[in-house]
């Protein structure tokens, strides 16, 4: 197993085809060197992965003599609520697990969050393994400071630090991902691109999600966060707002940044954009809706925002143009994003094809 450049407190570990064995091994083996005659295991996914990976995974805990707790939780559409921790919370509660006990997030993004949020509430915190399986969960799921819920349609309303014992990286999982799920990653890589390298947009077309593309994505994440942190929230207003209007159904969480980020950038390199998009699969438009519609929940978010001003990432104006986070009034930050968002809708983009 190689160990990934993540500049983070816990090791990100990368082996193609390692996942079924590692866990284990790092478990029982390693610096914590649990007795699997007294340590219980709690395996966190949902349906569809746990159909294609759960009885493989497990094995390496059955031949230790330990059979896992599996728990089942649906993100289906990208929903991340208080209850799904909740449901959580009940099993860990009713096998008795303590603090020297281990819960392992088996899944997409959505599954990190709910298992790391749990994990780091139940009994003060709770050993805890992070195994993505999709791109969204790897290139940044894994690597967030945070774990994030929802609120109704407020996203990434709730937040506790995200603190994994060790995160276990496994590319083979991403040969089952559908479509759908793999646009979740696309995004995250894509605004990472945009704001700082646009050279790993192409090599993500390339198909790159080898230990050294991972390190290439947590290498630049981490140069744009050490400049500011707010600037990887590029996006986030549109993006929430159109997941927000139709309720995480028509747009996965990917696809609503994804058309977000297309918004963002300058009308003279959204040409090259769409093409990258439309070679990823990723929607160019938005379809289904007015960008009046999308703005009145813009504004309402907005609108919980108590200060009088708004941080919206822009270009600078100085050369060479940079992203910077600019402050402005609400109003201000009303207009900046009704323009963006006119530049993605159907109406406005139909002039274009």
């Amino acid at each position: 197993m190689d160990i990934l450049q993540t500049n983070l407190p816990y090791n990100c570990y990368c082996g193609t085809g390692e996942a079924n064995t590692f866990a284990a091994t790092y478990i029982f083996d390693g610096k914590h060197r649990s007795d699997p005659s007294k340590v219980k295991i709690a395996i966190v996914s949902d349906r569809i992965v746990s159909g294609y990976y759960y009885n493989r995974f497990e094995e390496q805990f059955i031949l230790r003599g330990v059979k896992p707790v599996l728990i089942p939780v649906e993100c289906e559409g990208g929903s991340k609520e208080l209850s799904k921790v909740s449901a959580v919370y009940d099993y860990l509660t009713d096998f008795d697990f303590g603090s020297d006990d281990w819960l392992i997030a088996l899944g997409g993004g959505g599954i990190l969050d709910v298992a790391g949020f749990c994990a780091s509430v139940f009994n003060g915190g709770i050993n805890f393994i992070a195994v993505p399986t999709t791109p969204d969960a790897m290139y940044e799921g894994s690597v967030a400071l945070n774990a994030y819920l929802d609120s109704g349609k407020v996203k990434n309303a709730l937040a506790v630090p995200f603190r994994p014992e060790t995160v276990i990286i496994d590319p083979s999982f991403l040969g089952t991902v559908p479509d759908k799920i793999s646009h979740n990653g696309y995004a995250d890589i894509i605004r990472l691109g945009i704001l700082g390298d646009p050279g790993i947009m192409t090599e993500l077309v390339r198909g790159g999600n080898g230990r050294e593309f991972l390190n290439r994505t947590y290498a630049l994440r981490k140069s744009i966060n050490d400049i500011d942190p707010r600037l990887l929230s590029l996006g986030n207003e549109i993006s929430s707002a159109i997941e927000g209007y139709f309720r995480f159904m028509n747009y996965s969480e990917g696809e609503a940044l994804a058309l977000s980020l297309l918004s963002c950038v300058d009308e003279k390199i959204r040409g090259p954009v769409v093409k990258i998009y439309e070679l990823l699969g990723l929607p160019v438009t938005l379809k289904g809706v007015s960008a009046e519609s999308i703005m009145r929940v813009v504004r309402e978010n907005l609108t919980r925002n108590s200060s009088s001003s708004v941080g919206i990432v822009d270009m600078g104006d100085t050369e060479p143009k940079r992203w910077i986070v600019r402050s402005v009034s609400r109003d201000d930050a009303e207009k900046i994003l009704e323009e963006r968002l006119h530049a993605i809708t159907s109406e406005n983009r139909a002039g274009k094809t």
